[in-house]
């Protein structure tokens, strides 16, 4: 591949129309398609900002904007002295969507969340850990588990930083705290979440709750949320027979 500064001239077209939307993503629009066709392969150094903006009649500004939006998206890669390069897949970076699981948590009113224990412990050192406080500090912990259409299909054990004040704990009781994890959607409280698929099998009691098979394969997600301050609010994880749940993703250029 080269890393060459592909020279062949840039076609002139109107990105001014209003009604296709802002010059900036007008143009990162153009840009990417010539990714996708083949004419800006994999390595190829994209024209200077100044020659895009000459070619397309808007302001370098509004080049810039162009390149930070697919730079953003994995598209294109900033070299400090060389230039703007065309990206190629990350395969060690692919985001994964959990169908199934994430389907069924939005179908909320298919979905029924029952307590199985709800109290008070001191944190053990792993849950310390992920929560950022000192081991045997007190905790709020809650284990549930989640049917959707009546059939359990999700065991949950959560570790939740002790504030009296806090209206998390209230708010962790709602099947929109469960799907926020994963979606980032409708909890005011979490700012981001990281998360961990670890495979494991069921004990009898988890196999019997979840009305599997004893020792039957499964998937553990551990999870960490964290609020607006970036602080580790809750911790915990959640549990589901491997057939509850599939892995999908998309990694490359695509076009749309």
């Amino acid at each position: 591949m080269t890393s060459q500064e592909d020279r062949r001239p840039l076609p002139a077209v109107n990105i001014k129309s209003s009604f296709k939307g802002p010059a900036y993503v007008q143009l990162a629009t153009l840009i990417k398609e010539k990714i996708c066709n083949g004419e800006f392969p994999q390595g190829t150094r994209i024209p200077a900002e100044a020659a895009i903006s000459k070619t397309y009649g808007v302001a370098v500004m509004t080049v810039r904007q162009a390149i930070h939006v697919l730079a953003e998206k994995g598209i294109l890669r900033r070299v400090h002295g060389s230039g703007t390069f065309v990206c190629g897949p990350d395969w060690t970076r692919a985001a994964f969507n959990m169908e199934g699981l994430i389907e069924r948590l939005e179908d909320r009113g298919s979905v029924e969340i029952q307590i199985l224990h709800a109290g008070m412990a001191e944190a053990s050192e792993r849950a310390a850990e992920s929560l950022e406080i000192e081991p045997g500090e007190m905790t709020v912990v809650l284990e549930r588990l989640v049917s959707h259409k009546g059939q359990p299909f999700l065991l949950n054990k959560a570790y939740l930083k002790y504030d009296p004040k806090s209206p998390i704990v209230e708010s962790e009781m709602e099947a929109s705290s469960l799907s926020s994890l994963f979606t980032g959607q409708d909890n005011g409280f979490v700012k981001k979440s990281s998360l961990r698929l670890e495979p494991c099998v069921l004990s009898g009691r988890e196999a019997g709750l979840l009305k599997a098979s004893a020792a039957a394969a499964a998937f553990k997600i551990r999870y960490t949320f964290y609020g607006y301050a970036d602080e580790p609010l809750g911790s915990g994880w959640f549990m589901t027979p491997k057939e509850n749940i599939s892995f999908t993703t998309r990694i490359g250029v695509w076009d749309d």
